[in-house]
């Protein structure tokens, strides 16, 4: 083994080390969460069903928002472990883990085996990373297929041999057109804008030419076409129709251009500054650090040799990374914090950069940049003084009397986390800037797995739809029909997962009448915000409640039927 190997082995096996504890705690203990989860997990179980791997369904109803590949992997886990939640979040926890490692050698090929551990304990434990690696949804698959696409790009960009070049280069365009199966168009238009941007300040529009564009068209058609065609075969154009015009035209176009093209709009609209604090909050705790690491990412180095070039053109990658994709995101219709997952990665290697350039050379850390370490040690003291505070609130919030045997790890934890806080502000005043940013990352990590094995467990009891489904398998007699009453994706997700039964949808009072006027048992659901659906129907005078489960403070699940307990 070279001496240069060693120590990418030796922060690799760190790196693994933390993550893998971080990623694989916490996917077990709880029930399906909404709104995503039980609608994502209830697509997967029905293709595993049915073995339809072109067109997702959710209620036995096609559900054509995303391409079907996470479904698909969803789908399988399902056939291999059996349909559970237990297991319904392992997908997302590899193709998060896969990410990682993808940007652990994606930093090390450009700054160093340091840099690169850096960059994949940042992106690990980045607020909104950390969630969806916990979380049933596409948009882990979609990070690791962007990520993916963009570090092929980039070894082959870098690489003087022709055939590493084609080969990586061949990479990319599998990577982007499976980019593009999780989540649609989206996934070749972030890497596609980055690669862009990169060459136009490189001023290497020969790289273009390199990279045999023609080769990538056919690769995508290669691969898509089979999905067009069964898409075509089982429903005409109707389908292709909501897949390219409704879920990509209309979410992307803003507003009354949106309406013009495919109808009305989608939801998650929010005005064009809206990332500009929702980064911030998305990639907490390290967004602390953000204005200190664009200013450095900005600043020229004035250095020469072949270790600072390179790093140089990893900066300037990371930017046009993040920069295109956030004007891309901000300029689309539809936002959502969790959209941004496929360029936290970018801004994770230039922390990264930030922090190991502190270590190197303590005396360059600027004034901007000490205020905004005092300002991260700060809120980590905080978030020890108010760990066991905000313990009693919940008790208060919910009106539930926690176990005392949490009590104790609570508390410990917020002394440790004050103690690391004081150890921290003692090695950054000593300009000990290696233990100052070792003592940040415990502190992160020791937290983010604390709310994974102790809170969320907790937080279950009054968030999972497994008590209400329960109560359904009980009451609702084997093979008896479940009518949903303006059933959301939530509970068309939830009820068919828990329980095995499909939910028959019902939209309006009108659709009711006719199993009042049968005069037999008959049982209704709803998933109600502040009681109204639950008014309504109480309204006819001849349904009575007979279930009623409340998760969080404002929703409620509800079972009524025309017959009393």
């Amino acid at each position: 083994m070279t001496d240069q190997k060693a120590p990418v082995l030796k922060y690799l096996v760190l790196l693994l080390v933390v993550v893998v504890p971080l990623f694989s705690l916490g996917l077990s203990n709880h029930g399906l969460w909404s709104a995503d989860e039980p609608r994502v997990a209830g697509i997967g179980r029905e293709m595993a069903l049915t073995g339809n791997w072109a067109v997702p369904t959710l209620n036995q109803r096609p559900f054509l928002e995303q391409p079907p590949l996470y479904y698909a992997s969803l789908a399988l886990t399902f056939k291999v472990f059996g349909v559970s939640d237990k297991v319904a979040r392992i997908p997302s926890a590899l193709f998060a883990f896969g990410a990682v490692l993808i940007v652990f050698f994606m930093a090390n090929l450009l700054f160093g085996p340091r840099v690169a551990l850096l960059s994949g304990l940042i992106l690990a434990t980045s607020g909104e990373y950390f969630r969806v690696a916990h979380w049933v949804i596409v948009d882990g698959a979609l990070t690791f297929f962007v990520m993916g696409a963009l570090y092929s790009f980039i070894m082959g960009y870098l690489s003087e041999s022709s055939r590493k070049k084609l080969i990586c280069y061949i990479l990319f365009y599998i990577s982007c057109t499976l980019a593009f199966y999780t989540k649609g168009f989206i996934g070749v238009v972030i890497p596609g804008l980055a690669i862009l941007a990169f060459l136009i300040i490189e001023k290497n529009f020969k790289e273009i030419i390199k990279m045999r564009l023609w080769l990538g068209v056919m690769i995508f058609l290669a691969m898509t076409l089979p999905g067009f065609i069964a898409l075509w075969q089982q429903a005409g154009t109707e389908y292709l129709n909501v897949f390219f015009v409704h879920n990509h035209l209309q979410r992307f176009f803003p507003g009354s251009l949106a309406g013009k093209i495919s109808g009305d709009a989608s939801g998650h609209h929010n005005p064009f500054y809206y990332y500009i604090t929702e980064f911030t909050s998305g990639f907490l705790l390290w967004s602390i650090l953000i204005i200190p690491v664009l200013v450095h990412a900005f600043s020229k180095s004035g250095k020469s040799g072949n270790a600072d070039i390179l790093s140089e053109k990893g900066t300037l990658f990371a930017k046009c990374w993040f920069f295109t994709g956030i004007i891309f995101l901000s300029i689309a219709s539809t936002k959502r914090t969790l959209y941004l997952m496929p360029i936290f990665a970018s801004v994770a290697m230039l922390t990264a950069s930030y922090i190991d350039s502190t270590i190197k050379s303590p005396q360059l850390l600027t004034k901007i940049g000490k205020i905004f370490c005092w300002v991260f040690t700060i809120v980590l003291f905080l978030i020890g003084l108010v760990l066991t505070p905000i313990y009693f609130y919940v008790e208060k919030l919910y009106a539930i009397h926690l176990s005392g045997t949490y009590l104790v790890p609570i508390i410990a934890l917020s002394v440790f986390i004050i103690a690391l806080s004081c150890a921290a502000i003692r090695y950054f005043r000593r300009r000990d800037l290696k233990k100052y940013w070792i003592t940040i990352n415990v502190s992160v990590i020791l937290m983010l797995l604390f709310a994974v094995t102790v809170v969320i467990p907790v937080m279950d009891d009054y968030k999972s739809f497994v008590p209400f489904c329960k109560q359904i398998d009980t009451m609702v007699p084997s093979g008896g029909r479940i009518y949903g009453y303006q059933p959301d994706e939530t509970m068309r997700g939830a009820v068919p997962f828990y329980t095995g039964r499909n939910v028959i949808e019902m939209e309006d009072l009108q659709n009711i009448e006719p199993l009042l006027k049968k005069n037999e048992p008959f049982f209704i659901m709803i998933r109600d915000k502040r009681e109204q659906l639950e008014k309504e129907l109480l309204s006819t005078g001849n349904l009575f409640v007979i279930v009623k489960y409340g998760m969080g403070t404002d929703r409620a699940l509800v079972l009524l039927s025309n017959r009393s307990k």
